[in-house]
């Protein structure tokens, strides 16, 4: 999220607003999330956003065409910030229900698209701790870094300053055969890995930016999309689209708010790049590269975009943030359930504490 809190959201305020943000078509949460749907895709209950690549690389996350494949699903966990602040007991809610669920689920990994915690301080950062690692040994996952886990209150002047590899070291994820390796020794805020389908049925390269990445870390990045052509790709950042259902563009956008570039590390030339500046660096000549997630946006904190590329590429590009909602998010979460042999993705919202939000703009299907 921006410096949005610190401006003019102290927590009494902040409530207020949240308040006035609430889930729309509601399914209550006593129903449980319906694993067992049939596939959108199959029932008509749900239309299709998007278009089947015509150029899709080798290795598409679905496995040989004579084995039938099972749904699977990747859990997407948007801001966090207040509940590290806040409401830690909706953050502990978030991952018990993942290894609670990720067996009902076909769970292959989760995503955290930043803003883990809202102040880079020892008591949020070992609240994030307790709740990140329950899964550890359960369900694999992987961390971006948002403007508001550095220094300072969301407004940060030095990448370096950040507690983030004190709780997520390097170390605690080398171990893992996903993971493949860090931008920088010994700091996790950009990192690449290399994640399985359950059942042995592909894998999804995913790739962790830091927020606003510099030109090297796409640089960096662009290596391994190349290197793992092959290889469907997720691009996890934290700012990259807008609630318009556009990219974050300084240039030919300026009325966005909270724009990398609006912050220290990304004004008077600074070495930052924002959304539309990512995609032509490094998702528009990648075409493994099917879904770039991120989070950071106020407003209604979702928004969409699916662009194709000159080769008939498609790659879908999808915000959510919660945090506008009662108790910092009220919990929710972005899981999205893959249907391989229809190369589909049901994109479902849905609170472990409150249900699922079902309409168009929470609960859509792509194909992939």
């Amino acid at each position: 999220m921006a410096l949005f809190r610190r401006s003019a959201c102290v927590l009494v305020a902040c409530l207020a607003l949240a308040a006035c943000e609430q889930p729309p078509d509601a399914r209550p949460a006593d129903a449980g999330f319906p694993w067992e749907d049939a596939s959108p895709q199959s029932d008509g209950s749900t239309s299709l956003d998007g278009g089947t690549d015509t150029g899709a690389p080798g290795n598409d996350a679905g496995g040989d065409a004579g084995t039938p494949q099972l749904p699977y699903s990747i859990v997407v966990m948007p801001d966090t910030q207040y509940y590290a602040s806040n409401f830690p007991e909706y953050f502990d809610a978030q991952t018990a229900w993942i290894v609670d669920q990720h067996a009902a689920g076909n769970v292959a990994f989760v995503l955290h698209e930043g803003d883990i915690v809202d102040d880079d301080t020892a008591t949020q950062w070992m609240r994030a701790y307790h709740s990140l690692h329950m899964l550890d040994g359960v369900v694999p996952y992987v961390l971006s870094a948002g403007n508001h886990d550095y220094c300072c209150g969301g407004w940060p002047t030095d990448r370096n300053m950040t507690m983030i590899n004190g709780y997520f070291p390097v170390s605690s994820f080398a171990g893992r055969p996903s993971f493949k390796g860090t931008f920088e020794t010994d700091r996790i805020e950009n990192s690449a890995h290399l994640l399985d389908v359950p059942g042995g049925a592909g894998q999804w390269l995913v790739l962790s930016l830091e927020f606003g990445p510099r030109n090297a870390v796409l640089a960096w990045a662009d290596g391994l999309a190349k290197q793992y052509a092959d290889t469907p790709a997720i691009v996890l950042t934290h700012a990259y689209l807008y609630d318009d259902d556009t990219r974050y563009d300084h240039v030919a956008r300026p009325s966005q708010q909270w724009n990398p570039h609006s912050y220290p590390i990304g004004a008077d030339g600074n070495d930052a790049n924002d959304g539309e500046e990512m995609w032509q660096k490094l998702v528009l000549g990648n075409s493994n590269i099917k879904f770039v997630l991120s989070g950071h946006v106020l407003n209604s904190g979702v928004g969409r975009l699916s662009s194709t590329r000159p080769d008939g590429t498609v790659v879908h590009q999808i915000l959510a943030n919660y945090q506008n909602y009662d108790r910092g998010g009220d919990a929710y979460l972005r899981v999205l359930r893959f249907f391989p042999e229809q190369r589909s993705v049901h994109v479902q919202t849905f609170s472990p504490s409150f249900g699922s939000m079902t309409d168009d703009r929470n609960d859509f299907t792509l194909t992939y």
